[in-house]
């Protein structure tokens, strides 16, 4: 069953935080721009919104698959605060529920430059491609695994016909059981391959490589064990 993005409102990202969603319907049909803004237990709203961005539900009489691609905003502020959803340990629920909503073989576009709001998960990401990071492994591309869209990535460095707007990366859900082995094996071997490499580390390259062995463990022990 397809799910809704109409889930997403009122979901709580921990006792004192929860969702608001705006959606407004697009051109097309199946597709739909939304706005998440956190709120606290007196309904203050933050701002920016935490991801705003385009769904699509995808066609099934093209076979075209259900996407997402967005903005996501690290750090949000209300009269009272600032908060930071990695220091607050909300970041991953949160993209493990916006993840929810894509089907099979979906994917999941986020930007990692920003024209404005721009922060350290988005320079962080950036500079760890530079220093041929696997995209699974930057911060961006943690995220998007825990979105469940770890089979497959591409970089939108140069945007096709350039249009797409900022750079982004692309993470893909796997199609099935076959697809997701597969894709899990490749990607094991990519991040061993990473880590195992010589020579003196940045502080970007030793998270990195902390990440990756999260990663490793956790489709190791869902696919194999």
């Amino acid at each position: 069953m397809q799910r809704s993005l109409y889930e997403l409102h009122g979901h709580r990202l921990d006792k004192n935080y929860k969702l608001q969603i705006d959606i407004k319907q697009r051109h097309y049909f199946e597709q739909k721009y939304f706005e998440l803004f956190i709120l606290d237990e007196d309904g203050c709203k933050f701002h920016p919104h935490v991801f705003t961005g385009i769904y699509s539900a995808g066609r099934k009489s093209s076979g075209i698959k259900g996407w997402i691609d967005g903005d996501y905003y690290e750090k949000v502020s209300s009269d009272k605060v600032t908060l930071n959803l990695q220091d607050l340990g909300v970041d991953l629920k949160l993209f493990k529920k916006i993840g929810g909503l894509i089907q099979n073989g979906g994917s999941l576009m986020i930007s990692y430059t920003m024209f404005w709001g721009e922060s350290e998960v988005h320079k962080n990401t950036s500079r760890a491609l530079d220093l041929g990071v696997p995209h699974i492994a930057t911060p961006i591309g943690y995220l998007i695994f825990h979105a469940g869209c770890w089979a497959g990535f591409k970089d939108w460095y140069f945007p096709e016909g350039g249009n797409e707007g900022p750079k982004k990366l692309q993470g893909f859900k796997p199609l099935n059981r076959e697809d997701a082995l597969r894709r899990a094996g490749e990607t094991i071997k990519l991040l061993k391959d990473f880590i195992e490499r010589k020579g003196d580390l940045s502080d970007l390259e030793l998270t990195a490589n902390e990440r990756s062995k999260e990663i490793i463990d956790a489709l190791a022990t869902r696919f194999y064990y």
